[in-house]
């Protein structure tokens, strides 16, 4: 009797930790993008109190090489517990990258036409999302809307200032960490300076 039940647990783990509404993101530094602290609001326990809470650490993004000669072209993360790396697909092309978490799950990001790196593909075969920049000229809005999944919006704080950017994650269940690291990773390479 006690070896269907482990099989049964086994075989239907429940996850750990639910997805979080991420809330902001931003350079740990002021003068350089290669460092980034990834923030939650944490939720209102108690309504009637209008107390102002303070948004909680819940991941970090940087380099994988920091050095004298930065390489922009591999990072790696850490989001609620998970970790894993992004690395351009090929050297020589900025319009293909990877996203592998270290339990085994791959999200690729392409752009998705040939010399316009203003929308993007995110998918990880199961699911595809189409990040887009609002406009061509400014790239401080980001934006994913899809009917089944929600909406998920990346704006900076302050207009022409890419060091601090505020989140809308309305996207629900179905849409993994990882593929929110990867929606976030792509707004974040494509608006910044690489310095």
């Amino acid at each position: 009797m006690i070896r269907p039940l482990l099989f049964f647990l086994a075989f239907f783990q429940i996850p750990a930790s639910c997805a979080q509404a991420l809330s902001t993101i931003s350079s740990r530094w002021n003068n350089s993008f290669v460092e980034w602290d990834i923030l939650i609001a944490p939720e209102q326990e108690d309504a009637e109190t209008d107390e102002a809470t303070e948004e909680e650490l819940y991941g970090e993004l940087k380099l994988r090489r920091l050095g004298f000669q930065e390489d922009f072209s591999e990072w790696t993360y850490e989001l609620g517990g998970q970790r894993g790396t992004i690395r351009q697909k090929w050297k020589n092309d900025p319009s293909q990258w990877e996203l592998r978490t270290y339990a085994g799950e791959v999200i690729t990001m392409r752009a998705s036409w040939s010399n316009d790196l203003s929308e993007w593909r995110i998918t990880d075969n199961t699911i595809s999302l189409t990040l887009g920049s609002r406009w061509k000229n400014r790239l401080d809005e980001w934006l994913v809307e899809d009917q089944r999944r929600g909406r998920f919006y990346v704006y900076t704080l302050r207009e022409g200032d890419p060091r601090d950017w505020a989140i809308e994650d309305n996207l629900n269940e179905e849409v993994s960490e990882p593929m929110k690291m990867a929606l976030l990773f792509t707004t974040i390479f494509q608006s910044t300076p690489k310095e």
